[in-house]
């Protein structure tokens, strides 16, 4: 069949006419011999001009050697595949996937080149994978790519047999969130993009500046000198940070709390990196004196003591290795026990006795203190009865009440499940609350302090005089009783300024109705002067310390 006639039979062939994708027929030498509508659409230019002439003049040319040797293969009989770019006769370039596809027409060796433009799905996935390393707030690499960066980081370090430092910087800006709640989100959106222009700018290239939170940025600082000289900077960065920002033509200055950590001196490990450099920028935050790098010693133990304590106390519930101990209240004036003091204790099983002072903090930032403060009120209302039904006197039993127990909207309700399921009677039971926590909207404490009150339960507010209550107000919250903080009772007869306090307290309680409890009462000399100042009530060492139940139930019955 004679050549020309072999073409024209590809040309009108309809898988070549009405194909999506354009296709060119080249004959050994790469020329064109044929190409269909959607390859001159491709390239912007009509078929009479291309015809005979090489392909190379369609390509860029860093893709010809290539493409050489994909045509080469499928005029052997392989078939193939390729990517390249063009140029549009309009100007713009054009990536394409090439698929070269053998073709036999009697003595002819000649290959089909199958075009498919893949321009904008390319710009899509670029679009996707920048999407998912960069924040789409700053247009910084987030915490994604951060992490990626900081294991290459890592890998290379420690693959290295030479030193190899580098350091990473988390930066925690306070008062965003007073831009957010006061002008909105537009504007500390806004104030967010100019920090992270200002971190690259005094970063530059070199560095990584990454968004890896909300109001946390990172930095990886791939070369520095020695110590000294990242510390330094930190500074400088710490010190451009606080130069107010312009949004809409106001004034803004943004707190950032910097904490550093260095490759390999304070760990060699992602996690271990990361976390010391966050326990600094916390000792840096509630600090503010420039700490920004602390020795690995002065942040590990405590910390990791911390996570075991948080561990070991979500399970002592479970575990019951909790104990009340009571601490017996008088009527100094008759010399009667009078009620008792519900106090927490933990026994651990390592540990021994765990000081309240170190796991009741640590309750209260958990959260764990409202399932602890719950075990508390119906332990000690239970044992209150239990005492009772055995015949002893009815005394009142106080407990502390946490700032999140108090606010739980549900408090009334389980406390009269408490005593329901115990049986004690309500006027049995105080709730001891601290002035900051009356303090506290205003108006919802008295609202809930007054259920408390109509249902019979009294109320008693604890270490009186060490918070900022007003007095307009304590005439407001019912409350029975004052309890006057041991930090004024000690010493009250050595240091005047005591003295002054507690016997105005005394006083004001006494002209309010109130009763009162001196707590700290250690000395004879200490019981005389509030005797001698008309106060009723005390609690202290003077009469006992804590006691378990058992030892509080023997002191109880010889009184």
């Amino acid at each position: 069949m004679d050549e020309s006639v072999m073409l024209a039979a590809v040309a009108s062939h309809p898988l070549f006419m009405f194909s999506g994708d354009g296709v060119i027929l080249l004959d050994s030498q790469g020329n064109i011999r044929q190409m269909n509508e959607e390859s001159c659409r491709l390239t912007g230019v009509e078929s009479g001009y291309w015809l005979n002439h090489s392909i190379n003049e369609l390509l860029d040319m860093p893709y010809r050697d290539s493409f050489s040797r994909h045509l080469e293969g499928a005029l052997q009989g392989r078939s193939s595949n390729m990517e390249a770019d063009i140029r549009h006769r309009a100007g713009h370039t054009i990536q394409l996937t090439l698929r070269f596809i053998p073709e036999q027409m009697e003595h002819l060796n000649l290959a089909y080149v199958v075009l498919r433009d893949v321009t904008e799905l390319k710009r899509s996935v670029q679009l996707i994978e920048h999407m998912a390393y960069h924040d789409t707030l700053t247009g910084l690499p987030n915490r994604t790519m951060f992490q990626i960066q900081l294991a290459q980081m890592l890998a290379a370090g420690n693959a290295n047999t030479e030193s190899v430092s580098f350091a990473i910087l988390l930066i925690g800006l306070d008062r965003l969130h007073i831009v957010n709640d006061s002008l909105g989100h537009n504007w500390g959106d806004l104030l967010l993009k100019q920090v992270g222009e200002r971190l690259q700018l005094m970063m530059g290239r070199d560095h990584l500046v990454s968004r890896i939170g909300n109001h946390e940025f990172a930095v990886i600082y791939k070369r520095f000198a020695d110590t000294s000289d990242i510390i330094e900077k930190t500074r400088l960065l710490h010190q451009n940070l606080l130069s107010p920002f312009m949004v809409r033509e106001r004034e803004f200055v943004v707190v950032g709390n910097i904490g550093l950590a260095v490759f390999p001196t304070d760990g060699t490990d992602m996690d271990s990196l990361m976390r010391h450099a966050a326990l600094v920028q916390t000792v840096e935050k509630e600090n503010g004196q420039g700490i920004y790098r602390l020795q690995q010693d002065d942040v590990t133990s405590d910390s990791l003591q911390r996570l075991e304590l948080e561990y070991d106390l979500r399970k002592a519930l479970k575990r019951d290795e909790f104990e009340l101990y009571y601490q017996p209240q008088y009527n100094i004036q008759t010399n009667q026990l009078i009620g008792m003091e519900a106090l927490i204790r933990w026994h651990h099983p390592e540990r021994g006795m765990v000081p309240p002072g170190k796991f009741i903090p640590l309750a209260e930032e958990t959260g764990l203190i409202v399932p602890i403060g719950d075990w508390v009120i119906r332990t000690a209302c239970l044992q209150n009865k239990q005492w009772q039904d055995a015949g002893m006197p009815p005394i009142t039993v106080s407990v502390n009440l946490s700032l999140r127990q108090f606010q739980k909207h549900n408090l009334i309700g389980d406390i009269v499940k408490t005593l329901k399921e115990t049986g004690l009677d309500p006027r049995y039971l105080e709730l001891e609350i601290t002035e900051s926590m009356a303090m506290d909207n205003i108006e919802r404490v008295i609202r809930k302090l007054n259920e408390l009150k109509d249902l019979g339960i009294r109320i008693s507010m604890d270490d009186f005089g060490t918070g900022y209550s007003s007095l307009q107000y304590l005439r407001k919250i019912p409350i029975h009783k004052l309890k006057i903080d041991q930090s004024f009772i000690r010493d009250i007869t050595q240091d005047p300024d005591n003295a002054a306090i507690v016997s105005t307290i005394i006083a004001m309680a006494n002209h309010l109705k109130l009763e009162v409890v001196a707590e700290g009462v250690e000395t004879l000399e200490d019981l005389r002067f509030l005797l001698n100042k008309d106060c009723r009530h005390a609690q202290g060492y003077y009469f006992s310390k804590p006691l378990p139940k058992d030892q509080f139930e023997q002191h109880f019955r010889q009184q």
